[in-house]
């Protein structure tokens, strides 16, 4: 009988200890991929130009969703990294566009700035900025606050706004790239002065150095999957007189006055470079990954969102940037493997927006593609009654309708009028119809406008843009629509606790925060909205 029971408690622990391993996990560092612009199109389309190590490698040994979108309207990078790392939409994390209205203060605020900051590396503007108007906690905020502060969050781009919101409230640290100074800069919302390894990666000859000459990785003729180099669609850099390969990028940066015109590394795959070499230098110096305590460490790629607005989606630049960027990602997996370890760390890769083609590249090949010249379609008696329209939002003056005693209704059935008339207008909604509005709950374009619709920002009428219509522009392509050829990108995990595998299944962007949260056995963000993704986790 001792024996009986010395056998049933020793089994019993057994399986107790392989559920605990089950339940808790020992992930040393999850590194979050942003790629910004990336539709989910690049991955099938350049695939036979990607080696086996970057990008194949983590879809092939991970999981990969390829019916993944977001669900509301202002698809733009702002929100986008919100609503990665909160696993919501913006009518929650407020985050309702790069820029937006503020109704109360009436004037528009940039999702980051925060003139109650100190720039850190800096005296520019460029470095007055924190995560204040994000309104709800991030994966890796949950994460910090699991651990009793002691994970570590690490978050880099070229872009502020994708550095600062990726991080969240509680990051250990956020760099962004001054590109008229060529320098990584914070501010004193993380940290009182740069570590000196930061200093040092900023040297003017170290910066300099990424400042190259720009051809294409493989042979230009064999890039069949893009459109020809030399065509009418495409924008120029650095004052160039054409948009083909080569870019002599060195002779191009210089100035007159003799100083590096540091755009030659945002619109080259130089930005992408600058950003592992830093990255990398950041899990070595800021000791990420070493020990029981999980990390963060967020990567957002600019470049490819810069590269896509001046060449468009069909260029061969924007395909010579990914096959190199597949470069730089095997180059992350492969330190990841010698510092961390193979088996200690997990990967999430996704994008905060999806791109159109050219809309001339489209009309040219009988897409009936349509530019809005303007938004300016009222006539003046009935614009000053309009204080602003912005992230398809439109704001009545009600100081000036009460002023000259009007009819609030009738305003606005007037604006509606208008607008329907206007061909570019799919339909228009006015906020006050809510009870009816959520009872509409399959209706898209309508769930699109709630959905990216915060109170506190919120307009008075909503309007729907038809899908053949786009803004007029000065870039060659453009996003910020509730089309899915901005909605569609793709998320993959890879690594520690991910099953491989694929889904066909219309999934969201907003689910990989609770996914991430169910691997590492921590707090969903504080207003979860996503779903577990569950076919992605062993």
């Amino acid at each position: 009988m001792k024996n009986f029971f010395l056998i049933f408690f020793t089994t019993l622990s057994v399986f107790s200890q392989k559920k605990d391993s089950k339940i808790n996990s020992d992930v040393k560092l999850v590194v979050g991929i942003v790629v910004d612009q990336m539709k989910y199109e690049y991955i099938p389309k350049f695939w036979n130009k990607y080696g086996n190590k970057g990008f194949k490698r983590l879809i092939n040994d991970g999981f990969l969703a390829k019916n993944a979108h977001f669900s509301y309207s202002v698809t733009s990078t702002g929100p986008g990294h919100a609503t990665i790392v909160t696993g919501t939409t913006p009518n929650y994390h407020g985050i309702i566009g790069n820029d937006w209205y503020d109704p109360v203060k009436n004037k528009s605020i940039y999702c980051v700035d925060d003139n109650n900051i100190n720039p850190i590396g800096t005296n520019k503007k460029i470095g007055k900025k924190s995560p204040k108007n994000l309104l709800v906690t991030t994966i890796s905020d949950e994460n910090r606050i699991s651990s009793n502060f002691r994970g570590k969050t690490f978050s880099v781009a070229l872009k502020d706004r994708s550095a600062v919101l990726s991080g969240g409230h509680t990051a250990n640290f956020a760099y962004w790239f001054d590109d008229e100074n060529g320098k990584f800069v914070t501010s004193n919302y993380y940290i009182d002065e740069l570590p000196a390894w930061v200093e040092n990666f900023n040297s003017k000859k170290n910066i300099d150095s990424y400042v190259h000459n720009w051809d294409t990785y493989y042979d230009i003729d064999t890039y069949t999957e893009s459109g020809s180099d030399f065509n009418p669609y495409e924008g120029k850099i650095l004052g160039k007189n054409n948009s083909v390969f080569p870019y002599d990028l060195i002779n191009l940066s210089k100035k007159e006055n003799g100083l590096v015109d540091y755009n030659a590394i945002k619109y080259s795959p130089s930005g992408n470079k600058i950003l592992v070499d830093f990255a990398l230098k950041a899990i070595e110096e800021e000791s990420l990954g070493t020990d029981k305590d999980t990390d963060f460490l967020h990567i957002g790629f600019s470049s490819t969102d810069h590269i896509g607005h001046r060449f468009g989606s069909n260029s061969k630049e924007v395909q010579d940037t990914y096959i190199r960027l597949d470069k730089d990602i095997e180059n992350i997996l492969n330190i990841l493997d010698k510092k961390i370890g193979e088996n200690n760390y997990l990967v999430y890769l996704s994008s905060d927006h999806g791109i159109t083609h050219s809309p001339n590249f489209l009309a040219d090949n009988n897409i009936p593609i349509n530019k809005i010249a303007s938004n300016k379609v009222f006539v003046p008696e009935l614009n000053q009654f309009i204080n602003n329209i912005s992230n398809y939002n439109i704001f009545l003056n009600h100081e000036k309708i009460n002023e000259m005693d009007e009819n609030v209704e009738e305003i606005k059935n007037q604006i509606k009028t208008v607008l329907l008339n206007e061909p570019w207008i799919y339909d228009v909604y006015d906020f006050d119809d809510l009870e009816e509005a959520v009872a509409n709950y399959e209706n898209y374009s309508l769930n699109m406008l709630l959905n990216n619709s915060h109170p506190k920002y919120r307009g008075d009428l909503a309007f729907f843009v038809n899908p053949f219509w786009v803004r007029r522009s000065s870039s060659t392509s453009n996003h910020g629509t509730p089309t899915t050829y901005d909605t569609h990108v793709p998320i993959i995990f890879y690594g520690k606790g991910v099953k491989p595998g694929s889904s066909y299944d219309r999934l969201n962007v907003k689910d990989i925060a609770p996914t991430l949260a169910a691997i590492l056995g921590i707090n969903f963000p504080i207003l979860i909205t996503g779903d577990v993704i569950v076919e992605a986790i062993n």
